[in-house]
């Protein structure tokens, strides 16, 4: 599929997509990124990125301390190991083609509430899996998914109150407003969330119940421990929700 990359100020479904083709890339260079090489890489072919925006995003990769620069030209990927990737099962992809076929121009992303588990020190039984979808389609997908037929519960942005009803041991998809500029990827064809958007919706989102109060430290503790958090990404996504202050409060506290 073409790569259709519009360049703006702050882009981070675009920069997300390409920063990991660059990172994939280095996992079969040792790390190791050469412009020149990577230019040949992914700027040939009528579906290539192009050489501006590529240099662009390296600039910004460098700044988000995606990687390093070792001598000009040349850089070195930070931390990868522990570079967290969600992995999207079987039910979202499938939900992920529908609405693909049926709003190929509406952004969106999905994923589930058990990302945060191991991250947790008290599992919890709910399984959510989360449409995240652009506010003007919002209604119109969660209609189309209800033709599917599946035997999930399906919840249209539910209020506070109807989460707490009627989310229950049985899984359930919850149709949500995605916010606007939200950091995103792709997995396998599958927009997902990045680990930065999932830790700012665990602070107060009325779907995530389960990861609010004391939890919500262990959560950011652990995660910080296991994978390499972008803090900046982290800070600017929070704003957009206007949570900084209580993100803030967070890093505080478990640094």
């Amino acid at each position: 599929m073409p790569i259709l990359l519009y360049f703006c100020s702050d882009i981070p479904r675009e920069y997300m997509t390409i920063a990991n083709q660059i990172l994939d890339y280095a996992m079969k260079k040792d790390g190791l990124i050469k412009r020149r090489d990577l230019i040949k890489t992914l700027c040939s072919g009528t579906n290539g990125v192009s050489v501006k925006s590529l240099v662009v995003i390296l600039s910004r990769m460098l700044t988000d301390r995606m990687i390093t620069r070792v001598s000009y030209g040349t850089y070195r990927v930070l931390d990868e190991k522990r570079r967290f990737i969600y992995t999207p099962d079987e039910t979202e992809h499938n939900l992920s083609r529908h609405i693909k076929e049926h709003y190929p121009f509406v952004d969106y992303c999905i994923w589930r509430s058990t990302v945060f588990t191991p991250l947790m020190q008290h599992v919890p039984s709910s399984s959510i899996i989360l449409v995240d979808v652009e506010r003007v389609a919002m209604e119109s997908v969660f209609h189309s998914l209800q033709g599917l037929d599946m035997k999930q519960r399906i919840l249209l942005n539910p209020t506070r109150q109807e989460c707490m009803r009627y989310i229950t041991n049985d899984e359930t998809i919850i149709v949500r407003p995605l916010v606007k500029e939200a950091p995103l990827t792709e997995v396998d064809g599958c927009p997902v969330p990045v680990m930065e958007k999932m830790l700012v919706d665990a602070v107060s989102d009325k779907e995530l119940l389960f990861t609010q109060g004391n939890e919500l430290y262990t959560i950011y503790a652990n995660a910080f421990s296991d994978y390499f958090i972008n803090e900046n990404r982290l800070l600017r996504y929070a704003s957009r929700r206007n949570r900084k202050d209580k993100v803030g409060l967070i890093l505080k506290n478990i640094q």
